[in-house]
């Protein structure tokens, strides 16, 4: 048992960064900017990276899908923005990811197999952009980097 479970952790992609942002009283407005910045230091220089946007919501959040504009600078030094949409949930209202208790919890990938410069830090910001203003039901917004493995997804 032990030795299966050595294995599975061995079999993880190695997370260079994870940080989440609570959002207050679990209302996120259209004008609060969440801003996540990844330390060059974390990085391997010529390794691929995956990033995913972490999402944790509430049973009170009313929608399938979310659209959020987020600005980074990622592939170029000039920051650039995007509007990127995202579904939540089913047409059931079924939550797409994992939860218990009233609590979800959905990773939405940002960039797959990106390579990161280790020279300077990069910057990526998050905002909501729904008619809904504020949002509710989101109660942390997160950022996650980690080491790609494109084997997984069937690259040599």
């Amino acid at each position: 048992m032990l030795l299966l479970f050595v294995f599975l952790l061995s079999c993880n992609k190695a997370e260079v960064y994870y940080h989440y942002r609570h959002i207050d009283k679990g209302r996120w407005y259209s004008d609060s900017v969440i801003q996540f910045q990844i330390d060059a230091a974390a990085l391997t220089q010529g390794m691929p990276y995956d990033l995913s946007i972490e999402i944790s919501t509430n049973g009170r959040y009313p929608y399938r899908d979310i659209w959020m504009q987020v600005t980074h600078n990622l592939v170029d030094t000039i920051p650039q923005s995007e509007a990127l949409h995202f579904r939540v949930a089913d047409d059931y209202g079924h939550w797409l990811g994992d939860g218990v208790g009233g609590l979800y919890q959905l990773s939405l990938p940002l960039h797959l197999s990106i390579p990161l410069d280790t020279t300077f830090g990069y910057v990526v910001q998050l905002r909501q952009i729904m008619d809904a203003n504020p949002l509710p039901g989101i109660e942390k917004i997160g950022l996650k980097v980690e080491m790609s493995d494109k084997r997984e997804r069937g690259g040599s």
